[in-house]
């Protein structure tokens, strides 16, 4: 689901968005849950923001225009805060159905949809006026739904969960199927002046975009880093997806012709569900009053030796600049912890390695057992032609098994501490 864009330039480094989690710690954050803001990717710290009135079941919404809610009694309350800086959460008038999902914004007004069969929705255009209007049912059961009441509103599911159809003019009363997404999707972002964007499919990573429906034709575009349950943004700033390790991962992409996905920090709590865009900012919510479904995994206490060097590369140490790297980047995952960078002359030293610096079974069962950890994450960074590879292996020291790989190409060696963060969610899945 996503926010309003606003016609500004896109902000430097500016996601910024809430987080509503439902724990025991306070009984108005057990039952209202708590809103969390953060204003840069590259900001550490989170800032409290008042708590809604109610439960909630659907947001949608950004940091800068404001947030709506819907949940309460029967999941058919609705509240709007106009100024997350002043914190007033105004009630408006009690939606005609079940509320299940909503999508729009604080300033064209929300859209939401549920009912018994999942095919009803109803816009509310004007705060003042404070009524809601019901649209024609949609064409298919609804799985998720995106837009804002100026270019309308999209939605997906069926049977298939890959049909797709969009309402630009309310007036009209007109659902437009365009063609099924190249996958099962989960979740659905943008708007009818830009296009849409979904998300889901294998492993829950893949995304695809469509931009203009008169071609009619879905272009995919890099798979997340790690399974995305929720989708937000636009296509003219990009999309942005939450999910990872226990649902607390947000990635982003800003740009399609660079197709690169960047992880930022952490959220302190698992989310399930996301709102907003890349140049506005990001809502992240936990929704619902009861605990959020996470899939807990093993961490790995984790020792990364300097990446192999083979052919000619242009900078020196070049493998052990890769290593330093990827040391960072597998702690942000969350599934290692590392714990020490090794040297591979020194290995090569201590254990009578040949030049090719390669790790036999009996090796790393004795590295993992004198440093105390669970994994080694070994690697080689080559060059063959035009293109510079980065291939990075995790052996479990106890029985010298490969249990996960990942690999990078690229046509220049400067290149590769762009992909480093994609690699180490390679490594972590």
């Amino acid at each position: 689901m996503m926010a309003r864009r606003w016609r500004s330039a896109p902000v430097t480094l500016g996601l910024a968005w809430l987080l509503c989690a439902i724990g025991p710690a306070q009984a108005q954050r057990a039952q209202t849950g708590v809103l969390l803001a953060l204003g840069h990717y590259d900001e550490p710290a989170w800032r409290q923001l008042p708590s809604p009135p109610f439960a909630q079941v659907a947001m949608a919404g950004d940091p800068r225009n404001g947030v709506l809610v819907f949940g309460g009694v029967g999941s058919r309350q609705g509240a709007v805060l106009h100024d997350v800086r002043v914190g007033k959460w105004e009630v408006i008038a009690e939606a005609p159905f079940v509320v299940k999902r909503c999508a729009g914004d604080v300033v064209y007004g929300p859209i939401i949809s549920g009912g018994e069969d999942d095919r009803q929705l109803a816009i509310m255009r004007s705060f003042k006026v404070n009524k809601w209007e019901e649209l024609p049912p949609a064409p298919l059961p609804v799985v998720d739904v995106a837009g804002d009441n100026n270019f309308g509103v999209i939605v997906v599911g069926g049977e298939n969960r890959a049909k797709v159809a969009y309402m630009r003019r309310y007036a009209e009363g007109r659902w437009n199927l365009v063609a099924d997404a190249p996958f099962a999707v989960t979740a659905v972002a943008g708007e009818n002046n830009f296009g849409i964007i979904v998300t889901g499919g294998k492993e829950g990573r893949q995304v695809a975009i469509m931009t203009n429906y008169a071609e009619n034709r879905w272009t995919p575009v890099a798979d997340a880093p790690f399974a995305l349950v929720d989708l937000a943004g636009n296509n003219e700033y990009g999309p942005a997806g939450l999910g990872g390790r226990g649902n607390r991962q947000v990635a982003f992409m800003q740009k399609y012709a660079e197709n690169r996905w960047r992880v930022v920090a952490e959220l302190p709590e698992p989310a399930t569900h996301l709102s907003g865009a890349n140049n506005l900012g990001i809502i992240a919510a936990s929704i619902g009053p009861g605990p959020v479904k996470v899939v807990t995994r093993q961490v790995y206490k984790t020792a990364v030796v300097e990446f192999t060097e083979r052919g000619e590369l242009g900078i020196p140490e070049a493998g052990a600049i890769i290593a330093e790297w990827l040391t960072t980047a597998l702690n942000k995952t969350g599934a290692f912890e590392v714990y020490e960078r090794l040297s591979l002359d020194r290995l090569m030293e201590e254990h009578k390695l040949g030049m090719s610096g390669l790790l036999d079974e009996a090796t790393i069962a004795e590295i993992g057992r004198l440093r105390g950890v669970q994994a080694i994450v070994t690697g080689s960074v080559s060059k063959f032609g035009d293109i510079v590879s980065v291939t990075a292996r995790v052996m479990d020291v106890t029985t010298a098994k490969i249990i996960s790989t990942g690999d990078i190409k690229v046509k220049d060696v400067n290149a590769i501490s762009g992909e480093i963060d994609r690699l180490a969610w390679e490594l972590a899945k």
